[in-house]
């Protein structure tokens, strides 16, 4: 357990002993003056035998000290509750004020009962002490442990926190029920669920008992230390001893049985080592609440945009084959049931509810039983929806390798839509809109190729179908997840802060209408329309004309026509009633799905006309501010080479000219053929500029 720090609350009425008891605990004496009240007091790591520092807290119950007493307790995380072992009102006001008390402010937290200054009390009264204590502990499964104490003789003063921490670090409750089975006690439900999925792991032969071999290496592996032959045969007689006969024995042949690994850990639970089997728990991953623990469940926290959905990785698909394998018990190629509920009674709950409950359809053969496409389609469902879902239940089916190794992500979609060859992924999710009675329904128990009674959905709740579908490149199967939303969840959808967020993750869209109402079709359309701009005009939509038995009505057929011609969306597919579509229309939504970027079907919507408008027009500008500056480079360099072929003409016809110290700048006079004679001669009143 990782714990910085137990907090540990001491109540109970005055002059109990509550502050010579924490000082007797923290000073090893005993105060004959004690104060009213101690300032909290920390013990610690070092001197506890669990390695974990403790802070007590001491308490008044006078009325101007309840604020302090009540954040005490619900602050705590366990209560010390002590009562004077010499004054049997102590005790009553246990079970008629302290324990309301509690429950009135939510603590739910253990409790130690402390019967405190037992040094006083005579002998004989013990027994009766101990008659007037076990109907308290009836009525309050939140106490843990009663314990007498005397805080003057230092007898009992550590053991009193130290079950406190104990309760803490190593608490009972979630393991053990002390009042079932008309009060002997019996493992928690979720302790039976975990201890089991324990056991399951460690039979490696899969034969239900734990060899000697297998017995030992479960030691190993919680323990560090492993077992010696006299210690292995002293465990099973103990078991054998106790559970010698039926269905429930213990020790068989083969090694120890379920029921007597169950038995083992109640035993240790009854002796007070609950240490002992919360070692185990936590070794397999388990938390306080006998949950996988989220250091265990962090590798389901993987980091993705919104384009990329969570997949099954080549070692989890295996792994879900192999145990579909294994529990299919008639080699029939499908999971009953009973199968699937066995293959997951060690997991708290089933990872997806059935059909009938509100879960996702899916192909089933006759009398609910499951194939493994329609088993492999459930759980990559799953993956894409809740990862950490995901994770946990592959986790508690009993793979035993890396938990990274179980899930990774898909690429972006937009860099798949720019692959060569397509998406890669192989989960796609698919939203149906449809205003009510278009045909929804029908067409998810199509496309999943399993039927529901009328009214077997979940009320309120859209139904989720699951359709597997060969890719015609590599014979690869891809899983096509279509979620059904109604009017409301539309406008749920559409009301979000973001709803191009919220839509990021579907991959298409599929409009519903009916083939012989104009209306449907109408509000389909304008569906359509809303969705398309909503989601910023990059989600793929089609038409699906639902109840096309008879074909479309010819006023339906060429407004369908006219919608999908203003949008540049393909005319609408058609399902009819008396056909069973179901492999057709998912190939066809796969399709696409597939489909080259250029040739999605993308509606062209007002504002995606609007949006690729104002590119031709940024293009366009841009192509002539690339021109303008093109010509304006032009022309420097011309004029740049204009000027050194001038230079060039002239230092061939004249000569290098040099220009004359202290001569003013000026236009050069011509030279005539007299001066090239007499470069000397200078006219009155000039002076030479140049001088060759």
């Amino acid at each position: 357990m990782e714990k910085g720090e137990v907090k540990i609350a001491v109540i109970g009425d005055p002059g109990v002993g509550k502050t010579s008891l924490i000082t007797a605990a923290a000073t090893e004496t005993f105060p004959d003056h004690p104060p009213p009240v101690l300032p909290p007091t920390r013990l610690s790591a070092d001197s506890t035998p669990e390695g974990v520092p403790i802070l007590i807290t001491d308490t008044l119950s006078r009325p101007e000290d309840r604020p302090a007493l009540e954040a005490a307790c619900t602050q705590a995380d366990v209560i010390v509750l002590a009562f004077d072992t010499g004054q049997p009102t102590t005790l009553q006001r246990v079970r008629t004020y302290w324990l309301p008390e509690l429950r009135r402010l939510n603590v739910r937290v253990p409790i130690i009962l402390v019967g405190c200054k037992n040094d006083i009390k005579p002998a004989e009264e013990r027994a009766a002490l101990q008659d007037a204590v076990v109907p308290v502990m009836k009525d309050c499964k939140e106490i843990e442990t009663c314990l007498e104490c005397s805080a003057e003789k230092l007898v009992f003063v550590g053991e009193v926190f130290y079950y406190a921490l104990k309760a803490v670090v190593h608490p009972t409750g979630p393991l053990f029920d002390a009042t079932a089975q008309g009060g002997q006690g019996a493992l928690t439900p979720l302790c039976v669920k975990a201890l089991k999925r324990i056991f399951l792991m460690c039979d490696l032969d899969r034969d239900g008992a734990l060899s000697d071999a297998e017995l030992n290496a479960f030691q190993v592996r919680c323990f560090a230390a492993p077992l010696q032959p006299e210690e292995l045969a002293g465990v099973k007689r103990v078991v054998a001893d106790k559970m010698k006969e039926g269905e429930m024995r213990g020790v068989t042949a083969a090694g120890l049985t379920l029921p007597g690994f169950l038995f083992l850990h109640a035993l240790f639970i009854e002796r007070g080592r609950l240490e002992t089997t919360w070692a185990v728990l936590r070794k397999f991953g388990y938390d306080n609440t006998l949950h996988l623990s989220d250091a265990v469940l962090a590798a389901a926290d993987i980091p993705r945009s919104p384009d990329q959905v969570v997949e099954l990785t080549e070692a989890a698909r295996a792994f879900l084959v192999a145990t579909f394998q294994r529990a299919d018990r008639d080699s029939d190629g499908a999971l009953s049931p009973g199968d699937c509920d066995e293959l997951f009674s060690p997991a708290p709950s089933a990872p997806w509810r059935r059909a009938l409950a509100g879960g996702p359809l899916v192909e089933e053969r006759p009398g609910g039983l499951l194939p493994l496409r329609s088993w492999l389609a459930l759980w990559a469902a799953l993956a894409a929806a809740s990862p950490r879902k995901c994770l946990e239940h592959l986790l508690l089916l009993g793979y035993a390798g890396e938990p990274a190794a179980l899930l990774a992500p898909s690429r972006p979609r937009r860099v798949e839509r720019g692959m060569p060859t397509g998406p890669a992924r192989g989960v796609f999710q698919v939203l149906v809109f449809g205003a009510g009675g278009a045909g929804k329904s029908e067409l998810l128990q199509a496309l999943a190729g399993s039927r529901l009674a009328p009214g077997a959905a979940a009320a309120g709740e859209g139904l989720t179908a699951l359709a597997q579908v060969e890719r015609e490149r590599d014979r690869s199967l891809a899983t096509l997840v279509i979620r059904e939303l109604d009017g409301a969840g539309s406008k749920h959808l559409l009301a979000a802060p973001s709803p191009a967020d919220a839509l990021a993750p579907y991959d298409l869209a599929v409009f519903v209408f009916d083939s012989g109402v104009l209306g449907s079709l109408k509000a389909a359309a304008a569906q359509l329309a809303r969705v398309a701009s909503a989601s910023g005009d990059v989600l793929p939509t089609l038409l699906l004309a639902a109840k096309d038995d008879l074909g479309m009505a010819p006023e339906v057929e060429a407004e369908a026509a006219a919608v999908c011609a203003a949008l540049g969306l393909p005319l609408p597919l058609s399902v009819a009633r008396r056909e069973a579509p179901g492999k057709r229309l998912a190939g066809a939504l796969l399709a696409a799905l597939e489909q080259p970027e250029r040739e999605l079907p993308i509606p062209l919507t007002p504002s995606l006309k609007a949006a690729r408008q104002y590119r031709r027009m940024l293009r366009r500008a841009l192509l002539y501010t690339a021109a303008g500056t093109a010509g304006a480079l032009a022309f420097y360099g011309l004029l740049r080479l204009a000027r050194h072929w001038r230079a060039q003409r002239e230092a061939a016809a004249g000569g290098a000219w040099e220009r004359q110290p202290g001569a003013e700048p000026g236009a050069r006079r011509p030279v005539g053929l007299a001066e090239l004679a007499s470069p000397d001669t200078v006219v009155a009143g000039e002076q030479p500029l140049w001088r060759r």
